[in-house]
Formats: structure tokens, sequence, C-alpha cells
């Protein structure tokens, strides 16, 4: 005789069988590091747009700003194209992908020849500035989606003179919008920063110290960039011509609190200590000629500055 007990069990398994259940099992679900939460959309973000264009694009010169649904364009076509030259990439369009309607229009000035075109930046937009960068050839030009304005042209600057090494020296290789900032690297000149804090006054950056590595030829720039409650961040950016990457080389785990106040004679070279505006004034060494901090014993961090740079050139 059937136990009641054993009876009920077999009809709840059935009843669930017949609606698709299934008892829980942790092993059968994706472990949480295998979910690519960031290839998921939110249910109001549309997955693609299926908005046509006109003209010619190049290769990234357009970018879907999915949250808000609207496409950054840069584009020829026969109102920019040079009689001689051929087609000249300056067209500048925003468009709403809901609708596909243009929302904006703006021909920007001839990039030093009709044939050079302007690329949107290699990283180009963050979603809490909401910039847009756009390299040409010597200059630059953001676009604040906020405010679906233009910002005015800007040059990038230098701490001591770049002279020229030939026709291409100063040609923008690479731009991108990081948090409030947009930094990039001119060839044969170095890296550069603007800030974008203040949207209406953007200003270039000046590095805090700068060493030139007389052997590959190039400026390793060292900038301090401010964050939160008095603490920055410090960078030493880099482009790697051979292989085409642009590595920004944080030098903090988090913006840090520390001294700029440092004499200008050691502002130009290998290693530079800058010192926490804490009780202790613990060192930070870096490595500029390597683009890096150095990590100091503890009993090293709280010495005075000349013994600081006497231990990192014998260690």
């Amino acid at each position: 005789m059937k136990s009641p007990i054993l009876g009920l069990c077999a009809a709840l398994f059935l009843l669930l069988s017949a609606c698709g259940g299934e008892p829980s099992s942790s092993s059968s679900a994706a472990p949480a590091a295998a979910i690519d939460k960031s290839a998921a959309t939110s249910p109001k973000e549309p997955a693609t747009h299926s908005c046509q264009i006109p003209g010619v694009i190049l290769e990234n010169n357009s970018f879907w700003i999915r949250d808000q649904e609207l496409l950054v364009v840069m584009r020829a076509d026969s109102t920019t194209r040079d009689p001689e030259m051929g087609d000249s990439h300056r067209m500048f369009e925003l468009y709403d992908t809901k609708s596909c309607q243009l929302i904006q229009k703006q021909v920007l000035p001839i990039n030093n020849s009709p044939d050079f075109p302007y690329l949107l930046a290699n990283i180009l937009y963050n979603k809490n500035s909401q910039l847009v960068g756009i390299r040409g050839f010597s200059s630059l030009y953001v676009f604040d989606v906020a405010s679906r304005k233009m910002l005015p042209k800007l040059t990038p600057r230098f701490v001591t003179e770049r002279p020229g090494v030939d026709a291409q020296s100063g040609m923008i290789q690479h731009v991108e919008v990081w948090e409030d900032y947009l930094i990039g690297y001119a060839q044969d000149q170095g890296v550069f920063v603007f800030d974008f804090t203040d949207k209406t006054k953007p200003k270039a950056v000046l590095p805090l110290a700068e060493y030139e590595d007389t052997e590959t030829s190039t400026f390793n720039s060292l900038f301090l960039l401010p964050s939160a409650n008095g603490t920055a961040q410090g960078i030493i950016p880099y482009y790697d011509r051979a292989s085409s990457q642009f590595s920004l080389n944080t030098l903090f785990d988090k913006p840090l609190a520390v001294s700029t106040n440092i004499p200008k004679s050691a502002r130009n070279n290998k290693f530079l200590v800058l010192r926490a505006l804490s009780e202790n004034k613990e060192a930070y060494a870096i490595d500029l000629a390597a683009r890096k901090r150095i990590s100091l014993p503890a009993e090293v961090q709280t010495q005075q500055t000349q013994a600081v740079l006497k231990w990192l050139r014998e260690n």
C-alpha cells in the first residue's frame, strides 16, 4: 500500500513538470563573474537603430549614444567636396535615432587641407560629462551633448617649446575623453590635457613635471588632475607610435591630497618625490622615465626628500 505522503509528493512533481518549472540549482546558474552586465541594455534603451545617413562616412566616424538615442556623425558630401582633392570630412551632424531626424548640423573649417578628415576621438564620450571629442590635424573641437553646443576650437599647449621635426610634427594622433578631461598626443610634441570642469571655459592643463628622454626624443609629462575634496589623480600619459597604443598610466589607487610645492629645478628630473598633505607627509616616489610610481619601504617614506632620492638612485 502506497504512503499518502509519497502520493502527494508525486502529484506535486507532476504539477511542476506540467507548468514547466524545475527545482532551482546553484550549480546550473552562471557565476556572477561570467555575466556580461555591460552588454545588457536597459528595458528603456533600444538594442540598435535603423537610421540611414547620407553622404560618405569613414569607419569609426559615427557614434551612437544609446542612452539618449542620439547619433553623432562626421561625414562628407557634395557640399564639402573639393574639386581637386575630393571628399572633405568636416560636416558634423547630430541625429535623433527615434525618428532619424537631423537635430543639428555644423560644417567645420578646412582641416589644414581639404583632404584631411576630422575624426571622432578614439575614446570620445563620457556619460557623466557628455563630451564628444573631435580631432583635426593640429587642433580639436568638443561637442557638449548636454547643451547641444560645439565648443571653441582648441590647440594643444606644452610647458616648453616643441620644435618641429618635419611636416607631420604636431599632427594629433590620439584623443580621448576621460571624466572631465580631454587627453591626447601630438606627433613629436607629446601629450596634452584640457580641463572641461567648467565647460564654458575649457582650459589647457600644463604638467606639474616633465622629463625629456633624450634617447627616444620623447617627453614624459606628469599631470595632477584635481578630484573631489582637495584630492588629485596623477597621470603620465604615453602614446606608443610603433603600436598606436595609448595609456594613461595613473599613479595612485585613488585620488590623494598631495603638495604641489616643488622647486622648479626638481621638475625636470627622472625621479620626483611628492608629499602627502598629512601629518606624516609620506613620500610618493615617481619614476618619470618609466612612467610609474615606485613603492617605497615604510622606513623610507618618512625620510627627507634627498634621502628618498638617494634610495631611488641606489635601488
